[in-house]
């Protein structure tokens, strides 16, 4: 499943932030807000791929873009069919939901009875239907653009202030397609055209805040004891001193965080500081069984940690 950028940096993040750091826990729940929506949109996947659409179709997921001004559009299914464009937005929300329509104000009661205030999701929805009615309208393309959230967790409670809403339980979507197949007409639409286009617009959001270095600690974190422990390079393996678990290939997980929290760009010096090597020559022999594209000459030679290098782990 496609990983958004924002995911892969708090993923790393949590794993590499200092434990007393005055942001650990706000990024924490972050990171924990964004595995729940992920775990709703793989619901919502399984769901669609059971659904059989009538004629032709496409679903793009986790479509991301930057529109004409510069704002960014992340968006977390994106269907596709000649009768219409449906614009889904996932949520896993836990609790009792309610709405202030008056007020555009959408909150939860948790179980111990707690209320709290949420991004109201039809404004997040309604603002890409805008755009994608806005978009197609310069391309010349007649198609209605509508909108649909989707709550994926089974126990959340819709309450009555949410009649006439937008919104409904996974289980219904598949009957939400039905109706608007029945409510709207064939177009003369090119389907494969208008997906060429939205692929061309496409591109991965970055992230939107990056921490200062100091803030991100060095070493190869034990996974097995949760990042909490530095192993240490003993003849080829790193060893946990906690645990006492060995690996080749933690190495990796680490140089992964580095690119994601640091940068791509790695000299020998920095690869000893963040691992916690002294020898440089030791150094070197790991990076030549790396094999990673080197670039410059004399002290300023670097190397490039490529995009995949998880990959590479199970090479």
């Amino acid at each position: 499943m496609y990983r958004s950028e924002n995911l892969v940096y708090l993923e790393a993040l949590v794993s590499r932030l200092q434990a007393d750091d005055e942001e650990f826990t706000s990024y924490q729940e972050a990171y924990y807000r964004v595995q729940a929506g992920v775990a709703g949109e793989l619901k919502m996947q399984r769901t669609l791929a059971d659904y059989h659409f009538i004629g032709p179709h496409k679903i793009f997921y986790n479509f991301e873009c930057i529109n004409e001004k510069g704002f960014s559009h992340q968006i977390d299914a994106l269907i596709i069919t000649t009768r219409f464009l449906l614009v889904v937005e996932v949520k896993q929300i836990s609790g009792t939901l309610f709405y202030k329509s008056a007020f555009h104000e959408f909150a939860r009661q948790t179980e111990e009875g707690v209320l709290e205030n949420f991004p109201n999701p039809f404004d997040q929805a309604y603002r890409h239907q805008l755009f994608l009615s806005h978009l197609l309208s310069s391309w010349r393309i007649q198609l209605p653009v509508l909108y649909i959230v989707v709550n994926a967790n089974i126990r959340t409670k819709l309450d009555s202030s949410l009649n006439g809403s937008p919104i409904i339980h996974l289980s219904g979507l598949p009957k939400f397609l039905k109706k608007l197949y029945q409510n709207y007409g064939e177009t003369k639409l090119d389907l494969v055209k208008l997906e060429n286009k939205l692929s061309a617009i496409s591109c991965r959001l970055p992230v939107r805040r990056k921490i200062d270095r100091y803030r991100i600690r060095n070493g190869v974190l034990c996974k097995k004891c949760d990042f909490q422990h530095v192993m240490y390079y003993h003849h080829g393996l790193w060893i946990c001193p906690h645990c006492g678990v060995k690996s080749k290939e933690a190495i990796f997980l680490a140089l992964h965080h580095y690119r994601v929290l640091i940068g791509d760009r790695i000299t020998n010096r920095e690869l000893r500081e963040f691992v916690g090597i002294d020898c440089k020559a030791v150094t070197s022999k790991l990076l030549k069984r790396l094999n990673f594209e080197q670039f410059g000459k004399g002290r300023g030679v670097y190397y490039l940690i490529p995009e995949d290098v998880l990959d590479q782990q199970n090479g």
